[in-house]
């Protein structure tokens, strides 16, 4: 499109020394709704003596009448994307649909057809978990839910390109152990939940947060009074040592570094040992001292963060979910929930379409492997 400058728009004389001036507007296309007729045929099979219809590949469903129209994958994905990764409500996702997609469907519809897709998408759920449970180092951490009013926990379990959620009235070492198995031969990396203490009766090998021990060193520094001070800030300030020298392993010299983690560890043990006149230093104190070999495990491998931040990332989507929405009315939309959650969440870290994933789940000519490509 071009705007040309015949005159000076204030007096109308020529102007001189025109330049080009290039500007781009980006916007969206006008939206439709595809609409895919497909014509199947029916008939009677004299040899098997019952009737028999044709499928077609495009085709998600077989009902007829009143349920002969069903919502395709591309718009079942967005659905799934829009609630479980970005909190929209099923009222506000249908209200999006009719005024700028072109599709009318009721929220009512697509909390059934999210149900429906759950079900067929279960058992790559299941494939999710299996890859976690082979995985060197998985990163775990919950935050409150409710189903129906009752108090229940959203989990999630994730390592570099897998996330998968639970949601679990127990907030307890079973949950882990249902999840990944009692025979995970990986590393747990977790906050200092102490729930999770029975998981060394299993043989699991731990990594603790680190930058939970921080914040609330900090949050004691605030609130002490006098000498109570010195303990939270004194940890604090060797804790962030020890990340920093973690930071800086390739640039020291090995007999170096290792002197280095062993003055950490001994500063460490040191701080721990004293004796403690405030309640709040001695329960910080305790759980250090039992805890200190998953707290600095990260100084021995270069694999182990120091902190439990990946697992926090990815519960924030669900806090948003938990606080636009309100959690589940029913274990059913719970479980639905945390099915597509964990394939949009996987989806979007590896650089996956959803729509792929939810187009094979809904094909009645679905195939048990899921795609490989990228898209």
């Amino acid at each position: 499109m071009e705007a040309r400058l015949d005159g000076c728009p204030c007096c109308g004389e020529p102007v001189f020394d025109v330049e080009e001036l290039i500007q781009y507007v980006v916007d969206l296309p006008e939206i439709r709704a595809h609409v895919l007729r497909i014509l199947t045929e029916r008939g009677w099979c004299r040899r098997c003596r019952k009737h028999v219809r044709s499928v077609h590949p495009r085709q998600v469903s077989k009902a007829g009448g009143a349920a002969a129209v069903s919502l395709g994958p591309k718009a079942t994905a967005l659905v799934v994307e829009l609630k479980t990764r970005q909190g929209v409500p099923y009222r506000d996702i249908s209200e999006l649909f009719g005024r700028y997609l072109g599709l009318p469907v009721s929220h009512g519809a697509l909390v059934q057809a999210v149900r429906r897709l759950s079900d067929k998408a279960t058992p790559d759920s299941l494939m999710l978990v299996e890859e976690l449970r082979s995985s060197p180092l998985v990163h775990s951490d919950e935050t409150g839910w409710r189903i129906q009013r009752r108090r229940a926990w959203l989990w999630v379990f994730c390592n570099a390109d897998t996330t998968v959620y639970v949601i679990d009235y127990r907030r307890s070492a079973a949950v882990v152990l249902e999840v990944l198995g009692e025979n995970f031969a990986g590393r747990l990396v977790s906050d200092g939940l102490p729930a999770l203490d029975k998981l060394s009766e299993h043989g699991f090998k731990r990594a603790q947060c680190n930058g939970h021990i921080i914040r609330r060193c900090r949050d004691m520094v605030v609130d002490a009074e006098g000498r109570a001070v010195a303990f939270p800030r004194a940890l604090q300030k060797t804790l962030q040592h020890a990340i920093e020298l973690g930071r800086r392993r390739d640039e020291l010299r090995r007999p170096l570094y290792r002197e280095a983690v062993a003055e950490v560890r001994q500063s460490v043990r040191a701080l721990v040992a004293g004796d403690f006149t405030d309640g709040e230093n001695l329960k910080l104190a305790k759980h250090v001292h039992k805890h200190q070999n998953a707290l600095l495990a990260f100084l021995d491998d270069a694999a182990i963060p120091p902190t439990n931040n990946r697992a926090e990332q990815e519960l924030r989507g669900a806090v948003v979910v938990r606080k636009i929405g309100g959690c589940h009315r029913s274990e059913a939309h719970s479980l639905a929930h945390a099915v597509l959650a964990s394939h949009a969440q996987t989806a979007c870290r590896r650089g996956e379409r959803l729509a792929a994933h939810v187009e094979r789940w809904m094909s009645l000519h679905a195939t048990a492997d899921p795609p490989t490509s990228n898209c």
